[in-house]
């Protein structure tokens, strides 16, 4: 799995999910101020499975059907709490399929949507972690 850390989630998380195994990149320059659709297009061209973002309205502005990314955005951009939460924020990456916002909420509950094969959206409860503080 590709994951790209977006830019405005601490840059230190790149370096961590890569030591714990995952081929994770940092944000690409050339993308600042890329609008959400674009972005989301930019990071699939690339071969990224996963876009790690804060941007929790991405999952309610942009449609990801038929796309190859999934889009993970993070309840906290602070850096010590995405930090201490590394297994947690691991564990929500690999539940991510391709064309899913896979959103992490603050009290730890976590959903996965996406638009199934017939059209319809549909909604998968994942099993929650701690609360974010």
């Amino acid at each position: 799995m590709r994951v790209v850390v977006d830019e405005g989630v601490p840059r230190q998380l790149a370096a961590a999910l890569q030591r714990a195994g995952l081929d994770a990149h940092r944000f690409k320059s050339i993308w600042k101020g890329f609008a959400n659709g674009r972005l989301i297009a930019a990071v699939e061209a690339d071969g990224f499975d996963v876009l790690l973002a804060n941007d929790k309205n991405m999952a309610s502005q942009q449609n990801l059907e038929g796309r190859t990314v999934a889009v993970v955005p993070l309840p906290s951009n602070r850096r010590a709490t995405v930090m201490s939460r590394l297994a947690d924020i691991i564990d929500t990456l690999e539940r991510a399929a391709p064309g899913q916002h896979v959103v992490i909420e603050h009290d730890g509950s976590r959903r996965a949507r996406g638009i199934g094969p017939d059209g319809q959206t549909t909604v998968e409860e994942l099993p929650p972690v701690p609360p974010f503080r």
